[in-house]
């Protein structure tokens, strides 16, 4: 049986390398091991597939923001495959709501660091990621989305969250104006590695239950910027 522990987790963490003006920094990362094929509980639409013949586990990084550049909060995700002889076999990583692998567009191979760090370049405001800052011109409204669209989504309340989380109309219309007055910025398209501090570390169950709670901070901090 697989020992889990932090050195493991450490091991495999995804470097993000991030726009030189991207105003959101990675507030928390979580970790899930995976050593047989299951659904993700952080990506529900994810079955992430185990070949126990040539995979020993997986580990999927959940990263959180506390916002996009387009709305409160945000959530992406990186799995690792590592296989029996420690080696990292492949990396996918979200994208939008779906994901892509990460590989360099020459070899189709995984970027790593120092042997066994994915390197993934995350979508200037928006977060989505991408193997090669050079995909990052191909989506729409790319730029657009850090400047005249930002702010455009308000407060995204996920189905887990729901209760727990509450927006109405005027919060709505606060969280947009205060999105693009306070974080609106022209990318740089230079890019720089994210370096995560360990205390923000921590399992999925960990980060789940504290979602509400951040995403509630937040949403003081816009109506205090209104109301004073």
């Amino acid at each position: 049986m697989l020992e889990i522990n932090m050195e493991l987790i450490k091991k495999y963490i995804p470097v993000v390398m991030m726009d030189l003006r991207e105003p959101f920094e990675i507030d928390a990362m979580a970790y899930t091991v995976f050593q047989e094929t299951k659904r993700s509980s952080s990506f529900p639409k994810r079955m992430v597939e185990i070949k126990p013949e040539k995979t020993a586990f997986a580990i999927e990084y959940a990263i959180w923001y506390d916002y996009d550049i387009q709305h409160l909060y945000e959530l992406e995700h990186v799995w690792v495959y590592v296989g029996h002889d420690g080696a990292v076999q492949k990396v996918e990583a979200s994208f939008h709501g779906k994901y892509l692998n990460m590989v360099d567009l020459e070899t189709g191979e995984a970027n790593l660091w120092e042997v066994t760090h994915p390197v993934v370049y995350a979508q200037p405001g928006k977060h989505a990621l991408v193997p090669d800052k050079r995909v990052i011109p191909m989506i729409p409204d790319w730029k657009e989305s850090c400047m005249e669209k930002a702010g455009l989504d308000g407060v995204l309340v996920q189905d887990m969250f729901e209760r727990e989380i509450h927006t109405d109309e005027e919060l709505q219309s606060m969280t947009e104006r205060y999105i693009k007055e306070v974080y609106g910025f022209v990318p740089s398209m230079e890019f720089r590695p994210f370096l995560l501090e360990g205390d923000k570390l921590m399992t999925w169950g960990e980060l789940k239950e504290s979602i509400p709670g951040r995403v509630n901070r937040q949403i003081e901090v816009i109506r205090g910027y209104f109301n004073n």
